[in-house]
């Protein structure tokens, strides 16, 4: 079939495949999983005209923001097009304080409508506005088909700069080193490649028998459950201190750490010893694609393994191990690995499972402030206390580790999208007092540290 002209056809990424399979799942209701956001507050004398002149070159820059998603034949592809201009709608704020429910509310309406996969741009712009003070609040929500969290931070910086550069005040950007097409291609490519086959042999026998970790909750979640990252459950700075002293001390990383932690009290309250841990990578493993809008997010799974008779420095010592021969994988595509095991694509869809995975992700934060659009604007980053939770998959729960200081606000936010707050706040917990513990006493056997996890759920427990 011949593209029409401006149009360039090609077939869907790993990543993008997966999306796909989990949209025929539960067709038309995956708009509040697969929606994703950045949120900022601007204090100054924004020019909006000048705002939305910058989002709209910023989808003719990247190709993935003019990219629709179609199906033929039964078999989807992804379609190129040429530059459109994005739906972007101006509303008075209800109110001049950002923290109250109606503007959430309102933010999370336009989040979650869905988007017609087939007319591109797959980007829509959300501007409140209190003009008496000159206060305003941007929402930018794009497709997780053609953007991911790090690329949620690329067009925020490239927002910037074309603000910044209509106002004089650089040059305008140049286009990215690599255009989506081509990353595109080379998604394919290294799939025809010896790493590939590599690959291929080597996930079947590292999952082997093992399972998704099955732990449904014990207390139904509210209505409307709270996700925060604001900081409630944030690491102090001494237990941050002990948090890196312990890493430097099992020559692992605060990921390792923490996330054995958890490990150990997910392990204990699920009655199980060895288990699956799903994971994430960013999938950007060329540098050349950093400034690039694209989705190359990837799962993979880390392999979780513990007894009463290890001690906390054995424990991540083994799961250093897991992570480190996962990892040189796990670009390999998630999709290809739940055809390779059709077990585990079974268990990743039962509603129960797959809880709390944990994410390795490093996403580069763009500078806010008066950095952004210029010394008269001030903006900063926005986060919801309330939203929805509709994923398809219950990898939407994160114990995300971007930074030691931001582990517990995220892993609240995470076990508060199945439980209620008590719940939630005894997981973190939980976690802290274990790895404070441990690094009191690296050498301190499991059979002592779960006592702390019953201490801290009492009667809240889960059965596998």
């Amino acid at each position: 079939m011949t593209s029409p002209p401006g149009e360039t056809r090609l077939p869907l990424t790993p990543g993008q495949h997966l999306l796909d399979f989990l949209e025929s799942i539960r067709p038309g209701g995956a708009a509040a999983a697969f929606n994703i956001s950045f949120r900022l507050t601007i204090d100054g004398p924004l020019d909006r005209n000048r705002l939305f002149d910058a989002i709209i070159q910023c989808v003719d820059r990247h190709e993935a923001l003019r990219t629709a998603v179609i199906r033929g034949r039964g078999m989807a592809e992804q379609v190129i097009g040429s530059a459109t201009e994005p739906e972007l709608t101006v509303t008075p704020a209800p109110s001049r304080t950002w923290d109250e429910p109606e503007i959430e509310e309102l933010l999370v309406k336009y989040n979650n409508a869905p988007f017609d996969l087939t007319r591109a741009p797959l980007v829509r712009g959300l501007l409140l506005e209190y003009e008496p003070e000159q206060r305003r609040l941007l929402q930018v929500t794009v497709h997780h088909s053609v953007s991911d969290a790090w690329s949620l931070e690329v067009l925020k910086s490239d927002i910037g700069r074309c603000y910044r550069a209509a106002a004089g005040l650089e040059p305008r950007p140049a286009a990215p080193e690599v255009p989506y097409r081509q990353i595109v291609v080379d998604e394919l490519a290294a799939l025809e490649t010896p790493e590939a086959d590599a690959a291929r042999a080597f996930w079947p026998e590292y999952v082997g028998s093992l399972e998704i970790l099955q732990i449904p909750g014990s207390v139904q979640p509210q209505a409307h459950q709270a996700i925060t990252s604001r900081g409630d459950h944030r690491l102090t700075a001494p237990e941050i201190a002990a948090v890196r002293g312990l890493s430097g001390q099992l020559r692992a990383t605060p990921f390792m750490v923490i996330a054995a932690a958890y490990g150990l009290t997910l392990g204990h309250l699920g009655g199980c010893d060895a288990y699956l841990m799903p994971t994430f990578s960013h999938g950007r493993r060329d540098p050349r694609f950093h400034q690039s809008v694209a989705m190359l997010f990837n799962p993979f799974m880390l392999e979780f393994r513990w007894s009463p008779e290890m001690s906390f420095a054995d424990l991540v010592a083994t799961f250093k191990q897991s992570c480190l021969k996962a990892y040189q994988f796990q670009w390999y595509p998630f999709i290809e690995v739940l055809e390779l095991c059709p077990e585990l694509s079974v268990a990743m869809i039962d509603p129960n499972s797959a809880l709390f995975p944990v994410q390795m992700l490093n996403v580069p934060k763009t500078q806010v402030g008066a950095a952004l659009f210029g010394p008269d604007c001030v903006a900063a980053d926005y986060a919801l206390h309330r939203t929805s939770v509709g994923n398809v998959l219950p990898i939407d729960g994160l114990l995300t580790i971007k930074a030691t200081q931001e582990a517990m606000a995220m892993t609240f936010n995470a076990a508060q999208r199945l439980w209620n707050d008590e719940s939630a706040a005894a997981m973190c917990a939980t976690i802290v007092d274990l790895c404070l513990d441990a690094a009191q006493r690296p050498g301190v056997p499991l059979r002592q540290l779960v006592g702390t996890v019953d201490r801290r759920f009492g009667s809240t427990r889960w059965s596998a």
